[in-house]
Parts: C-alpha cells; sequence; structure tokens
C-alpha cells in the first residue's frame, strides 16, 4: 500500500506488459486548487497572523475565501490566550458592534513578536542631559512622529522622533547625550511640570501642559512652543485631559474645565473627590477622574453633571495612580502594583489582578505609573523599571516584559509602534520599531 501512494504514475490494470506508445496515466498532482481545506489550515497555523491577512489571503481567491471566515479568527484569537476574551464579555457595545476578530488577532501577533524580541524588532534609545532634573511627563502625539517631555527643570521639549537616530549602532541600547529637541522651553512654568495633553492626538497643533505653579498653559507647536493662554487654577494643577475643552485636575480636590475661546477663566467646575485629583481619562462625552481619597468619579461634560462618584477603589493600604478608559474596559494602576477592573458602561468595579506582588517590608512597593490598552493588549509600566505587556483578557496573560536602562520611572506613553517614558534620571527612554526608524534614517 505504501509503494501504491509513492507511485507517480499508474498503468492500467488490465494488462501488465504495455509498450511505451500506449496510454499512461498521470497521478493527480496537490495544487492549490484541490487541496484539502485541512491541509490548508494546518499550515495556516504556523504562520503569523499579519503573513495570513496581508500575504496569503492575496495569493488566489480561494485563500482569500477561506481566511474570510471570522470563525476562524475568533478560534485562532481564542487558542493564544489562557482565559476569557474579550475581558468583559457581556457589555452592550458586543451587540451594537461586532468584534473584528480578525483584527484582534493580528494585533495580537503583531504585538508579541514585535516585544518578545525587541533586541531585533525595536531600537532602544535613551536620551539624556537635555532636562537637568526627573522627567515627570511625557506625551505622544501625530502618529507617533512627536513627543513631548516636561520636568521639575520647570522646562519642556518638543521633539520630532524621527530626529533620534544615529548612523552606526554597535549596543542594543543607544544613549544620546547631545541630543537636541526641535525646540525646547526653559523656564515654561514656574514650578514643576506635571502632565501633558496635547488638543488632537491624531493632529496635535496645541498641548497643555499643568503644573505645580497652578496654572495651565497652552503650546502652539507651529510656532515653536510659544505660549498662546494661560489658565489660573488657583491650586496646583496634577493632571489634564483635553476633550473639546480642556479638564483640569486640582491638588483643591476640585476639577476645572477651560474653553481657549473663553479666556483664562474656567467655565465649569465641580468637586467629586475629597482628596487631590491624580489622575483624569476622557472616552467620548464622560471624564473619569481618580483621588487619593481612593474613589473614582464620571463627569459627563456634555450634560454638565456629575454621572457617579464615590466609587470605591479597593486599594486597601495602597492609592490610585493612572487610568485608562477604552470601550473595552477601564482600568485603575495603583500604587501596590495592581491593575483594578471597571465596566467601562455602568463604571462598577468587576475585579482586581495583581501585576506585580506586594512586596516585602524592607523592599518598595511596585508603582503602577503607567497604563495603556487596545483592543487585544495591554502595557503597564512599574515606576522600577520593569515594562509589561500582556494580552487583554480575563486573566491577563503576561506574553514579555522589558527592563528599564534608567530608574524611577515616572510615565508611560504608546502610541503607533513608539513607546516613550520619563524617568527620575533626567532621561527619556525610547523604544522606537524598526521599520520606523529605518525609514528615517
Amino acid at each position: 500500500m505504501c509503494e501504491v501512494a509513492q507511485t507517480s504514475k499508474y498503468l492500467p490494470a488490465t494488462n501488465s506488459n504495455i509498450s511505451n506508445d500506449e496510454e499512461v496515466y498521470e497521478a493527480a498532482e496537490p495544487t492549490l486548487l484541490n487541496m484539502p481545506v485541512e491541509i490548508i489550515l494546518k499550515i495556516c497555523s504556523f504562520l503569523e497572523a499579519d503573513v495570513l491577512k496581508y500575504t496569503l489571503s492575496k495569493v488566489c481567491r480561494r485563500f482569500e475565501d477561506i481566511l474570510a471566515d471570522d470563525h476562524l479568527w475568533k478560534y485562532w484569537v481564542h487558542s493564544k490566550i489562557k482565559g476569557f476574551f474579550p475581558v468583559l464579555p457581556n457589555l452592550k457595545i458586543w451587540e451594537e458592534t461586532q468584534i473584528d476578530w480578525e483584527e484582534v488577532c493580528v494585533e495580537m501577533d503583531v504585538g508579541r513578536k514585535k516585544w518578545s524580541n525587541v533586541k531585533d524588532t525595536m531600537k532602544h534609545i535613551v536620551v539624556k542631559d537635555v532636562h537637568y532634573a526627573s522627567v515627570d511627563t511625557v506625551l505622544l502625539a501625530n502618529k507617533g512622529e512627536i513627543c513631548l517631555s516636561g520636568g521639575r527643570d520647570r522646562g519642556m521639549a518638543f521633539w520630532h522622533v524621527k530626529d533620534l537616530k544615529v548612523s552606526d549602532i554597535d549596543d542594543v541600547t543607544i544613549i544620546m547625550r547631545n541630543a537636541k529637541p526641535k525646540h525646547i522651553k526653559h523656564n515654561a512654568h514656574l514650578g514643576w511640570v506635571w502632565d501633558l495633553a496635547a488638543d488632537n492626538i491624531e493632529n496635535a497643533s496645541v498641548v497643555y501642559s499643568a503644573s505645580w505653579d497652578n496654572t495651565v498653559k497652552a503650546w502652539d507647536l507651529a510656532s515653536g512652543l510659544n505660549c498662546i493662554e494661560t489658565f489660573r487654577c488657583g491650586m496646583s494643577a496634577l493632571s489634564v485631559v483635553t476633550a473639546d475643552n480642556i479638564v483640569v485636575g486640582l491638588y483643591s480636590k476640585k476639577i476645572l474645565t477651560f474653553d481657549i475661546r473663553s479666556g483664562s477663566n474656567p467655565i465649569n467646575a465641580y468637586k467629586p473627590h475629597k482628596g487631590p485629583v491624580l489622575a483624569l481619562s476622557s472616552y467620548k462625552n464622560m471624564i473619569a477622574s481618580v483621588s487619593e481619597d481612593k474613589t473614582l468619579a464620571v463627569w459627563d461634560r456634555v450634560a454638565g453633571k456629575l454621572i457617579k462618584n464615590d466609587i470605591k477603589i479597593p486599594t486597601d493600604r495602597a492609592y490610585p495612580v493612572c487610568i485608562n478608559w477604552n470601550s473595552p474596559a477601564l482600568y485603575i494602576g495603583d500604587s501596590k502594583g495592581s491593575l483594578h477592573l471597571f465596566n467601562p458602561e455602568d463604571h462598577t468595579f468587576v475585579r482586581t489582578h495583581e501585576i506585580w506582588a506586594e512586596s516585602s517590608v524592607m523592599e518598595p512597593s511596585n508603582k503602577i505609573v503607567g497604563c495603556y490598552q487596545s483592543q487585544g493588549n495591554i502595557i503597564v509600566c512599574s515606576d522600577r523599571g520593569e515594562i509589561k505587556f500582556l494580552y487583554n483578557c480575563h486573566p491577563p496573560q503576561e506574553y514579555s516584559s522589558v527592563q528599564t536602562s534608567t530608574i524611577d520611572v515616572t510615565q508611560l506613553q504608546y502610541l503607533e509602534g513608539v513607546l516613550v517614558i520619563g524617568t527620575c534620571d533626567s532621561a527619556l527612554e525610547f523604544w522606537i520599531s524598526n521599520e520606523r526608524y529605518d525609514n528615517a534614517l
């Protein structure tokens, strides 16, 4: 039987002694048109999702039809994780908007491939000696093409990411001590620059900076960081976000709303907390705030009213540090290394994930100073310098981690293949995808 299976030509069974003139039958050779679907899918299981979507599906009409099956991509997503996806499957949004399983699968695979082997996929650049004190805030905008930084030297720097390049690269980490930002504004404020926000993250023209000097300032990027407005807050401004208007969280427990068209005075104010407002996040027409009093509050900026406040964050001895709100979930990172999941639709607490185990009494805890989420991935960063990459599922599944070169991380931002952190070591660290970096050379 094995010999028959390996034979490439078959002779008529009625006559074993045929001449060369008689008919010889060719065995059917496998082609793309007659190959069983099971074999094609087995081949696909060894390939990356982006290869399947952007290359294999373009080979022929049959491959395109096979890979157009949404159930196939859904199966591949669930085969990658050890848990449930999406993280909150009963949200109303999933009744109105179907999950793009193909896009989620590609996003997960690209993220894992990128961050599991950063030596081959990313350029790691450490920029030193531009700020002379702790870099407390960083901001990426315009598809990761520009970066702004601010810190305790009271200054701000405006970077073009494409300018962070060198001709010869010998080491895994590139340390740049003579890097020159596109623009730098010494003494941008009279106090520490604590947070930054852009008027439009996709096409920023104005950037807002919050400072301990009781002001928020608006800076015009086109003119080289010229101050076009100063908003008087009456108390140290710890956080700022933009959602049509400028929203500022204050040390005095208040949240103020400004409109650059109305001048320097606030157009609205509310007091949802009993402690300083530590972080803000905007989603659609909502503003979420977290406070030192360990509560979450949600404001509807269109209706101009407080939807909910005094939502307890079960942080025990910890306090909330950062917040990220997107359609799949609302995450709050705390000072003890835990990530708290809230329902983004009714703002109720769901569960807590311990990303970093609580340290012993003699060791400092891992404070989560940055959290980024997309539909398929989560990036979280500890102030002790470890960045973790996880699938956005239940429970979050870690697939890689990266250690920073400098110490005491203050903030993390990620956008379109560019990751940047600020540090207390007066440095910025960038991870830039090879494609973006090589195109800049």
